[in-house]
């Protein structure tokens, strides 16, 4: 947990959140007030008084989902508690919130950090996300059940699991950024992504995509020199109509696990679940 993740923990501490937050009353009692304005150009924005430790958040009131407000207002409150954000005047745009790759800008980031710990605490989540068993059918029911959107919960979950996974968001038949988990760390080729034989690409093709984990071929979302780093990769991707997007949930199977590759074990003191996986390799 970083500096920006422990501040949000503290303040859910201080006001005793024990599920999902009330952001109105969290905001009420920092001296914030939430308002949904008619809005060009931005997502969210923090208008801070210059007479004492109140201001207003301004959301855009022609978002459409109730959880991408929420992520939102969270964002600001980040801005308004992060104390080197003091002197930040800036219009949050979408491409600024719910964003966690390296082209955001570092205060941007930050904010989705903050945000992200806030709404889905990770006390609260960690347990009943499926850390070691990766499904959006698990991301999708936390979401539903802590109000925010699968993209934020995703994100989340990459956060928190040691299994190698990666969440890829396309628009328009081109994939946009993507993060990973802790666990993997080979680059995707993002210029070149969806590729086509991807369940993403298909559905952007028109296509109806399996509504669970696939797997896929490995070069269909890796570099041809990568894929032998790879012996499996699974695929669940959905689309986000309000967005005209496409968001991937990717899970790897590595070739680099030293702990069957190099295991002197005798093969008949294996469990019969790992001597069958060792005698088909």
């Amino acid at each position: 947990m970083n500096a920006v993740e422990s501040l949000a923990t503290v303040l859910l501490e201080r006001m005793a959140v024990t599920g999902p937050p009330d952001l109105a009353v969290i905001a009420k009692k920092i001296g914030l007030r939430i308002k949904e304005v008619d809005a060009d150009g931005f997502d969210g924005t923090l208008v801070r008084a210059v007479d004492g430790p109140k201001g207003i958040i301004a959301v855009n009131s022609a978002i459409p989902e109730r959880s991408r407000k929420r992520f939102t207002i969270g964002h600001e409150i980040g801005h308004y508690l992060i104390p080197h954000h003091r002197f930040l005047k800036n219009l949050c745009g979408a491409q600024d919130i719910e964003r966690w790759h390296a082209e955001v800008a570092s205060a941007e980031r930050e904010a989705n950090q903050f945000a992200a710990e806030l709404l889905l605490p990770r006390s609260l989540v960690a347990p009943i996300l499926g850390l070691n068993d990766p499904s959006l059918h698990t991301i999708r029911k936390v979401a539903a059940e802590f109000s925010t959107s699968m993209t934020a919960t995703t994100y989340r979950f990459l956060e928190l699991t040691n299994c190698a996974c990666c969440m890829v968001w396309s628009e328009a038949g081109h994939a946009k950024w993507y993060v990973h988990s802790d666990a993997f760390t080979l680059p995707l080729p993002i210029s070149q992504l969806p590729a086509a034989r991807s369940w993403a690409a298909r559905l952007f093709a028109g296509e109806n995509a399996p509504d669970d984990l696939v797997e896929v071929p490995i070069d269909a979302w890796l570099n041809r020199w990568d894929s032998s780093r790879v012996r499996r990769v699974l695929e669940h991707s959905v689309p986000l109509r309000s967005y005209g997007a496409v968001l991937s949930f990717l899970e790897f199977a590595l070739e680099t696990d030293e702990a069957e590759d190099d295991d002197d074990t005798p093969l008949h003191s294996l469990d019969p679940h790992r001597y069958d996986s060792r005698l088909r390799r």
